[in-house]
């Protein structure tokens, strides 16, 4: 029985070293409350466990649980000390209450007989508390009924001391951490309260900064500036007393004068009197400055008092008003200067009387409206002359004219004295002083020309963006539409491919004279040599004729000076523009103007130039268009005809394979015929041989659209690279009925890519076997100054004059692929190598006579390959 005793005690002080080592490191309640709750509980061997804090006062609340139902849990969260259970009970006597039975416990709490309790249990509600001062409740329950002996219960007092305890140095803990965390909060709130302070401060400091006037502030009763404003400063510059160490006995070695010329006294300075207490309001100062004009103040001050009403401090407000007083000065000065403007020709300006009866007018106005001033003199003119009859918006201005005393500014076109009109702005208001209606006239002919340029650009531009093709009829349409807005005629002609110029559009204001026009003006071709036309073609610059003749026809075309009747009647002036795109020249528009009011100037070259850049940004486009649908075209093609060239070598590949296999097949077991495979495999041989030629030539295609040809340089011999590609198709050129022929003398050594420079020898002899079939090819290798030379010449079918340009191109050919079949990749591929090395090639042919390709490398390293070695 000892052992056994000493053994539970032993078990129980180890189950209190780990309940007291957990709750040693739990910081806050709530980790002490599941400490008791998970550790305490199990180590006094019960099953349910929950732990209650006294929350506020006469009230527990639920904070840890174990084994509880949910129900239970939502049912005593909260417990009023009073309430007639255990756990209120233990919290209101501070002693622990044993319940021992399952019978017991109905017996002692009748109130709780509809909580759900297990058959056979006992429980266990113990105290938490400190000197005397309730923490809390810890509820154990037990599994089978049975009595708490002494050890039990002490054992069980035991750990919800050490909870308490525990519990207990927790809640110091929050409390400390919340004490510290509201002394943070107060120390950022006083922070944050004295940045506000600062912030208000700068702020006060910018709006007196920003203020146009002075401001001084100066602290009683000693007079001694404590603030001044940036203003106050610059005006501190021009002897007015603003010095942060001034005091009032500074005041009588300051010089400021009265309107009147009397000098201030040092009491009568407004800031002095504001120290004394008086407000001071528009007090005038005049400060003579011995190197420019005085300067002049206007000062109010105020005194500032504290809560008692003591003089604390002054304040004073100082404005410049010498601009003011210049400015009345000026105004008093308004009538010479109007009458300078009448003068001028700034502005029309006009007087006229109720009755519209014009009385006095300047220069500017009567040149405007084309009359004299003899006429105003005699009292012949009158406004109603000046306007046309449609304008009722006029008679409407001028009945708010009389109601208001002025009327707003408005557009109208006035008729002059020799029929034409001119548009203008107008404005008139009522000077009452003199009786009489003022009006100004601004001429807005240039703004309306200006307007109409900017109207025909926009609808050139929808007419040229209409279609994504430039025809002649559109190019017909733009020229129509300038030869009704922004001049009388107007000519388009286009660079063709062969170096000419075409005409592409033509029109006239007047139609009869638009096919005169179209025979009469000069078109020189581009193959030309000279002239003003080529000139301004190849130069980009336009061409401006103001007073446009026979001299100027003869200038731009001698010789060919159209007849008298041809000629305009009138004074025409010519403007031509080229049309040029990204440095090519695509044509030339012509503008002339044959009206009396609208002479092409400098300042409509601009005009000329925006509509070429229209135009030529819209057959630019056009040509784009083209070019892309060509190569949608080009795709497609180049995409059937390698599905096509692709296949052709797959074919006896598969039969030869196919016929081998019915060979073996047929033989039982025995052994094949090994001639009969020899053949089959060169055949097939010769067919992957011509697949991996197509795929590479794909390869090296690719490669060199990304600049990743690769070039592997060495000491090669042109010569011997030359015969080994004629042995290599020596066979093929027998099929092809062709006798090859080379021309070679010493070796021409050089530093190329064997590889590649083989590719180039087999592509071009490839292309003369083709072409050239049944005729013989003549191959030569030689250097001629220092340049190594390789040309392949056949007597084939040639290349017609339009196609040379073009045959180096990817997938481009000469002839149809359906007779000669291929990729259309030999060419370009050829003709990048040798770029790379450096190098050119050139194409010589005639249709039916043959084609000779010529190849001229340096020999040595090149110092600017485009893919170097790697």
């Amino acid at each position: 029985m000892r052992q056994r005793a000493a053994r539970q005690s032993m078990e129980r002080l180890l189950r209190l070293q780990a309940v007291t080592s957990e709750l040693s490191q739990a910081l806050t309640p709530e980790q002490v409350a599941s400490v008791i709750v998970g550790q305490a509980g199990p180590a006094m061997g019960a099953c349910e466990a929950c732990i209650y804090l006294l929350s506020e006062p006469g009230m527990l609340r639920l904070v840890q649980s174990i084994g509880l139902s949910e129900k239970a849990i939502a049912r005593w969260q909260w417990l009023p000390v009073t309430a007639p259970v255990p756990i209120a009970q233990a919290a209101r006597t501070e002693k622990p209450v044993w319940v021992e039975s399952l019978e017991s416990f109905r017996q002692r709490y009748p109130a709780l007989d509809d909580m759900p309790l297990s058959q056979n249990g006992a429980w266990a509600f113990l105290p938490l508390y400190v000197e005397r001062r309730l923490l809390g409740v810890l509820a154990m329950g037990f599994p089978l009924g049975r009595g708490f002996v002494a050890e039990d219960k002490d054992f069980a007092c035991l750990i919800s001391r050490q909870c308490a305890q525990a519990l207990e140095r927790a809640l110091f803990y929050a409390r400390e951490r919340e004490l510290r965390e509201a002394a943070e909060r107060a120390r950022a709130e006083a922070e944050e309260h004295r940045r506000l302070l600062e912030l208000e401060h700068r702020r006060l400091q910018a709006v007196l900064q920003q203020l146009p006037q002075g401001v001084l502030l100066a602290e009683a009763p000693s007079g001694r500036m404590v603030m001044a404003n940036d203003r106050a400063l610059r005006l501190g510059k021009c002897s007015v007393p603003v010095y942060l160490d001034w005091l009032l006995k500074e005041y009588s070695s300051t010089r400021g004068f009265h309107p009147d010329g009397r000098p201030y006294l040092p009491s009568e300075w407004p800031l002095v009197r504001a120290l004394s207490g008086e407000e001071v309001h528009g007090d005038v100062m005049e400060f003579p400055d011995t190197e420019g004009p005085s300067l002049t103040l206007e000062v109010n001050a105020g005194p500032v008092r504290d809560a008692e009403g003591r003089v604390t401090a002054a304040v004073a407000v100082i404005e410049d008003i010498t601009e003011r007083l210049r400015m009345e000065r000026a105004l008093r000065e308004g009538e010479c200067v109007f009458r300078r403007i009448m003068e001028s020709d700034m502005m029309g300006l006009s007087f006229c009387d109720r009755d519209g009866v014009l009385l006095e007018a300047n220069d500017a106005f009567l040149s405007l409206v084309g009359h004299d001033r003899e006429e105003v003199r005699r009292g012949d003119l009158h406004w109603r002359e000046l306007l046309p009859p449609e304008s009722e918006a006029v008679a409407g201005k001028l009945r708010e004219l009389w109601m208001r005393g002025a009327s707003p500014t408005f557009e109208l076109e006035l008729l002059r004295g020799d029929g034409g009109r001119v548009p203008v702005l107008t404005g008139a208001a009522w000077v009452e002083e003199q009786n009489r209606i003022l009006t100004f006239v601004l001429d807005l002919s240039d703004l309306k020309r200006a307007e109409g340029a900017l109207r025909f650009l926009a609808t050139a531009s929808r007419v040229l963006g209409q279609s994504l093709e430039v025809s002649d009829a559109t190019l017909q349409d733009v020229a129509g539409l300038a030869s009704l807005s922004v001049a009388s005629w107007c000519v388009i002609d286009l660079a063709t491919p062969e170096g000419l110029l075409r005409r592409a559009a033509v029109a006239h204001r007047e139609e009869a004279r638009a096919e005169r026009l179209r025979r009469g003006w000069p078109l020189p071709p581009l193959s030309d040599s000279g002239g003003p036309l080529l000139d301004a073609m190849h130069s980009g610059e336009p061409l401006l004729f103001q007073d446009f003749g026979v001299e100027t026809w003869r200038y731009l075309a001698p010789g060919s000076v159209p007849e008298a009747e041809d000629m305009p009647d009138e004074v025409c002036s010519v403007l031509v523009v080229p049309l040029r795109s990204h440095e090519r020249t695509l044509g030339l528009i012509t503008l002339g103007s044959c009206s009396q009011r609208r002479h092409f100037g400098i300042e409509d070259i601009s005009l000329g130039q925006e509509l070429a850049h229209r135009v030529a940004a819209a057959l630019e486009s056009a040509r784009l268009f083209t070019d892309s649908q060509r190569a949608v075209r080009l795709r497609d093609e180049f995409l059937a005809v390698a599905s096509h060239e692709l296949k052709t070598p797959l074919t006896p590949l598969r039969l030869q394979l196919q016929g081998l296999r019915r060979v073996v097949e047929s033989l039982g077991g025995r052994s094949v015929d090994p001639e009969r495979v020899l053949r089959a495999a060169r055949i097939c041989e010769a067919q992957v041989r011509k697949l991996s030629g197509l795929v590479n030539d794909l390869l090296d295609v690719s490669r060199m659209a990304q600049g990743r040809l690769l070039l592997r340089l060495e000491q090669v011999d042109l010569v011997t690279i030359a015969r080994d590609v004629l042995a290599q198709f020596s066979d093929e050129a027998s099929r092809a009925g062709c006798a090859v022929e080379l021309w070679a003398g010493a070796p021409v050594v050089g530093q190329w890519d064997r590889v590649r420079l083989e590719q180039v020898v087999i592509n071009l002899l490839t292309n003369a076997l083709k072409y050239g079939a049944g005729r013989p090819v003549h191959v030569r290798v030689w250097v001629e100054g220092g340049v190594a030379r390789l040309s392949v010449r056949d007597e084939g079918i040639g290349i017609a004059p339009e196609h040379r340009s073009r045959i180096f191109g990817k997938f481009e050919r000469a002839v149809s692929e359906r007779h000669y079949g291929g990729l259309g990749l030999g060419l370009h591929i050829t003709q990048q190598i040798v770029q790379a090395f450096g190098g050119s090639i050139r194409v010589e042919s005639e249709p039916g006579r043959g084609s000779t390709f010529t190849v001229e490398l340096p020999t040595g390293v090149h110092a600017m390959l485009a893919h170097p070695a790697t």
